[in-house]
């Protein structure tokens, strides 16, 4: 695995239903609950947001920011720029 779970709870409840009922603290509904980190570049990362009182997911990696509605666009998301962070030798080769 080339990424750490930071918040596995909340990882995998957005993976099986929403999120809608995670509570945040005040500083998670300024900055967002980080979910999930690259390995080999921390500055990419995926983020449980708050944005007008509706849970979204935030993929944000170095200056750029991209919100999502739904959860699996957010992880395809992360998992594209984390092939770009850390290629991984499939064998095709």
């Amino acid at each position: 695995m080339n990424y750490k779970i930071i918040n596995k709870q909340v990882f995998e409840q957005a993976q099986l239903r929403s999120v809608s009922d995670v509570p945040f603290t005040e500083e998670e509904l300024e900055h967002g609950m980080k979910l999930v980190v690259a390995k080999k570049d921390e500055n990419l990362t995926l983020y449980l947001v708050e944005i007008d009182g509706h849970k979204k997911f935030d993929v944000r990696w170095d200056d750029s920011s991209e919100i999502f509605s739904g959860w699996y666009s957010a992880w395809d998301n992360f998992l594209w720029c984390l092939s770009i962070v850390d290629p991984q030798d499939d064998g095709l080769k």
